[in-house]
């Protein structure tokens, strides 16, 4: 979504961005959105389960495996070289190890490191259960140090969006971009077909959502308590009554009495910002369980339940924080109108100009911003 997002309103304002992406799941997911890609390489990703269940130990493996073998990360780095030939801007979007090393390694364009605020914990805190305390230490000092290499840095945060003390220069903290309505629900619920008094269920379950007991639960769970489901799932695409993609599955949220979901940080900001109350679905994932924390934190009065994907009675259990979540729905006002897209229009403007004032020239081409996604996931 993100992706998408940007690409629209940097179009806007004459900022072209190629996107670069690491999984040929992502490069059909982006097209299906309306946005081309190219695929850098498939050599990394974050290893999941079926279940949204994160594997550390596969993950860790994995990630040591890129970087040690040189045809894997230094081969990316030096293709993603020639493909960012005549640039302003490399934009690396959630961590992706060799573009985090980047800068560190001479790479010849300006590297914009962007990323989740709980993401970054979560990485930095990797190994404080799993090694000695030497060891975790210093992992945190070196994660830090190749961060603080970087060009710029753009964070977004369900938190306050004022710089904090120490921080590094060109340092942006960012609410996380979400999609404004375009329809209204009255237009929505007429689209579908759905009955002024029929509650509306909105479902989306990213890609690492695979296994069919999942869904099969969301739909039981839901029709329990006489929702109309419109539901969307990478990977419950060829599922009836599901789809792959939905560009303008925003406004369906904005109509639904249940927005359930994983925890990504987009998904809560788009409950938060529609006052859609949220059903949350966690999985082993210790960024999105943050993620979860830290909006019960911010916005103690917002609707939101979680519910384990282990649950042994996962039907009932959805079934149960719905009708708990439903009788909310008109308790959950949405948040102050969001700042969208503006933010991060002019914070990208920023950078590209400093780019150009740090290489000494300004180029009367279109400025271009590519952006790596990582890993895979738009």
């Amino acid at each position: 979504m993100r992706a998408q997002l940007l690409c629209r309103a940097l179009a806007a304002v004459d900022i072209a961005v190629e996107v670069i992406t690491t999984a040929r799941e992502g490069v059909e997911f982006l097209a299906a959105m309306g946005v081309r890609s190219r695929l850098l390489s498939e050599h990394f990703r974050v290893e999941f389960g079926d279940r949204h269940d994160m594997s550390r130990t596969r993950t860790d493996a994995r990630v040591l495996n890129y970087l040690v073998l040189p045809w894997r990360a230094m081969g990316d780095l030096q293709r993603l070289g020639r493909l960012a030939r005549g640039v302003d801007l490399v934009v690396n979007d959630s961590l992706h190890p060799a573009l985090l090393l980047a800068p560190a390694l001479g790479f010849p364009v300006p590297i914009v490191q962007l990323y989740g605020e709980n993401l970054w914990r979560a990485m930095e805190d990797n190994l404080d259960d799993r090694a000695p305390g030497w060891i975790a230490a210093r992992y945190k000092r070196a994660l830090r140090a190749v961060r603080e290499r970087a060009f710029a840095r753009i964070i977004h945060t369900l938190g306050s969006t004022d710089s904090e003390p120490g921080t590094s220069a060109r340092t942006y903290r960012m609410v996380p971009i979400v999609p404004r309505p375009e329809r209204t629900p009255a237009q929505v619920r007429a689209e579908l077909g759905v009955p002024e008094r029929t509650p509306v269920a909105a479902v989306y379950l990213n890609p690492h959502f695979r296994h069919p007991s999942i869904a099969e639960a969301v739909e039981e769970g839901l029709r329990r308590c006489g929702f109309r489901v419109v539901a969307v799932g990478e990977g419950y695409a060829g599922r009836p009554g599901w789809v792959g993609t939905d560009a303008r599955f925003g406004d369906v949220v904005h109509a639904a009495q249940v927005f359930v979901s994983g925890a990504g940080m987009g998904a809560l900001e788009l409950a938060r910002s529609s006052g859609t109350p949220l059903l949350v679905l966690l999985g082993d994932q210790p960024e999105q369980a943050r993620n979860v924390a830290e909006l019960v934190r911010r916005v103690p009065d917002f609707a939101i339940r979680s519910v384990l994907v282990g649950d042994p009675d996962l039907p009932g259990a959805i079934a149960a924080a719905a009708k708990v979540l439903c009788s909310r729905r008109a308790e959950s006002p949405a948040a102050p109108r969001p700042p969208g897209e503006e933010p991060w229009v002019r914070a990208f403007q920023e950078l590209v100009r400093a780019a150009r004032l740090r290489e000494g020239a300004r180029r009367p081409l279109l400025p271009r911003a590519r952006q790596a996604l990582g890993p895979g996931v738009p």
